[in-house]
């Protein structure tokens, strides 16, 4: 039997992972653009790709429309085949058979219970690897899946499937940047499109490389996203395009205006941008006199300023406030309640 690191190798290698492709060099283009830039996959790449890498070859492909729990069915039935060889090899050991049986119990249900429905409730999908692909209250949910070359997410819209995410593994990217990883995807399904976005910075605007996405092939779309700056890892997504521009149409009924960001990226920006510059106070150190700027002064003990409720600053020649007098609260007669 085959050991999980080979297995891994294996499966990298049937990817095109460890190989380039020259005409790659030849796709790079600039801008944004509807999906559809640069070679269309083969089918049976894009095939591959739909179905479970490792177990029982009975799981089959998933197929775009499947509902969530026959997509959950499928998984099951690989799980356990993956499991089916470690667990005939402990016959021997009844003890390390169960703790086998109970492993692949909880992977199962692991895949059960992550099931969820987008439906204006707060999830830790939202500042998660996929928050960028999915909106609340607009008929979408997700499944995830843990393989050996990657996780897996199963996207839902009206009870269908239509997207799958591929977040590669760490130790089958390496040390690779996105662009040589880009190279190596292009060896397996064709040479794709790069396409950029621009960052503003205190120095101008910076052009980074956003994607590669491929042309839609037999109705499906494919795009290799970076994620590596927050989680390391780089993600296939595949989908069933008719049915994704269906989602995106519906999503700017839903929410008309949102602009779709990764909710950790956002608050990490915000709090850059927040946070003071170190040099700002550069001529205060020059000088040797400090001068606070409003709302940064330091406060002392629990003085606060009294202000009218009209909000305008009392006068400086006006007498002091009278104290007023502490009234002590009464009690209404028939009642418990204090008023």
């Amino acid at each position: 039997m085959s050991s999980p690191r080979f297995t891994v190798f294996a499966l990298a290698i049937a990817l095109g992972v460890g190989s380039t492709h020259p005409a790659l060099a030849k796709s790079r283009k600039e801008g944004g653009g509807k999906s559809g830039g640069g070679a269309a996959p083969p089918q049976a790449e894009l095939a591959k790709l739909k179905a479970i890498r490792l177990g029982d070859p009975k799981a089959g492909l998933f197929t775009w429309g499947m509902n969530a729990d026959e997509v959950f069915n499928k998984a099951k039935i690989a799980i356990e085949a993956r499991y089916q060889d470690r667990i005939d090899g402990s016959r021997a050991d009844p003890g390390k058979q169960q703790r086998i049986r109970d492993e692949r119990e909880k992977e199962i249900k692991a895949v059960k219970d992550s099931f969820t429905k987008f439906e204006g409730q707060k999830t830790g999908w939202d500042v998660s690897i996929i928050g960028p692909e999915f909106m609340q209250n607009n008929g979408e949910a997700v499944l995830q899946m843990k393989e050996e070359v990657w996780t897996r997410y199963f996207f839902f819209f009206e009870d269908q499937l239509y997207k799958m995410f591929l977040a590669f593994n760490k130790d089958v990217i390496g040390d690779k940047s996105f662009r040589d990883f880009g190279k190596e995807m292009a060896a397996k399904y064709g040479a794709p499109r790069e396409v950029y976005r621009d960052e503003k910075h205190k120095g101008g605007v910076k052009r980074t490389l956003d994607h590669f996405e491929w042309a839609v092939s037999g109705g499906d779309s494919l795009k290799l996203v970076d994620r590596s700056e927050f989680y390391g890892v780089y993600c296939l997504i595949l989908a069933n395009a008719p049915v994704l521009e269906r989602v995106n149409e519906k999503r700017k009924i839903t929410n008309p205006g949102k602009v779709e960001r990764d909710s950790l990226v956002e608050s990490v920006v915000s709090s850059k941008e927040s946070a003071n510059d170190s040099n700002e106070d550069i001529i205060d150190r020059v000088t040797g006199h400090e001068i606070k700027k409003p709302g940064s002064e330091t406060r002392h003990g629990d003085i606060v300023v009294p202000m009218p409720a009209n909000g305008t600053a009392p006068s400086s020649s006006a007498p002091p406030p009278a104290a007023k007098k502490e009234n002590k609260p009464e009690k209404k007669s028939g009642s418990g309640l204090e008023l």
